[in-house]
């Protein structure tokens, strides 16, 4: 098994605070490193935008008026949005464990922040990069109400790892002065992997309406 993600997100805006929550697309963007929360997927590979979540919900299933304003006044609030892929946060929904915004976990149900806790100690990943909850209920309630065990995001860290050994072997390549032998054998590694990933790219193109609503063989 692999950990779950190389780089954690954080929270960096400190400036005046934005009349709406969309307005942080940009900040949220950067801080997320370019990548569903959730996930840990990219978000390149959604052509249609990626979602600004609401860790917890703007209006959850609650019918106090004064306990739902709790959830109502955190709306445009930097520190309760989450930059996440549209598949995860349509998921996810107005579902929350408790009528108070402050408490995301109860009874086994609810939801880890993914700025707040590290993920690498409640997912990990196969080694072919499909995502598992590790011995944990919350992990386990998440992975299934979002679900985290959809093949594309599997798809997707491939993908990405032919990306990285491709960036790598071209760099050696560069550099080396290597034996004839051994310069076969790394421009056909390259020669393989391209292949590899031109036919991800292609499946991609081809079915990218299944993929990304999760209906893809």
């Amino acid at each position: 098994m692999r950990k779950f993600r190389d780089k954690h997100p954080k929270r960096t805006y400190s400036d005046t605070a934005k009349t709406h929550y969309s307005e942080y697309r940009m900040e949220l963007r950067v801080d997320f490193n370019e990548r569903c929360a959730y996930t840990d997927s990219l978000d390149i590979w959604w052509a249609d935008g990626f979602h600004i979540d609401h860790f917890a919900p703007k209006k959850p299933k609650i019918v106090d008026p004064v306990k739902l304003q709790k959830f109502t006044a955190l709306e445009h609030s930097y520190t309760n949005l989450i930059y996440a892929n549209p598949q995860v946060n349509r998921a996810k929904s107005n579902d929350w464990p408790s009528d108070d915004p402050t408490i995301s976990i109860l009874d086994d149900k609810g939801y880890l922040d993914p700025v707040a806790v590290d993920y690498n100690e409640y997912f990990e990943r196969t080694n072919a990069g499909g995502i598992f909850p590790k011995n944990d209920p919350i992990a386990k309630y998440m992975w299934k109400r979002l679900k985290l065990y959809l093949k594309r995001y599997e798809l997707y860290w491939r993908i990405e790892q032919i990306i990285i050994r491709l960036e790598k072997l071209i760099e050696l390549k560069g550099k080396m002065d290597l034996p004839p032998a051994a310069k076969t054998e790394l421009l056909e590694s390259i020669a393989e992997l391209t292949e590899e990933h031109l036919k991800y790219l292609k499946y991609l193109k081809v079915n990218y309406t299944e993929v990304t609503r999760g209906t893809a063989k």
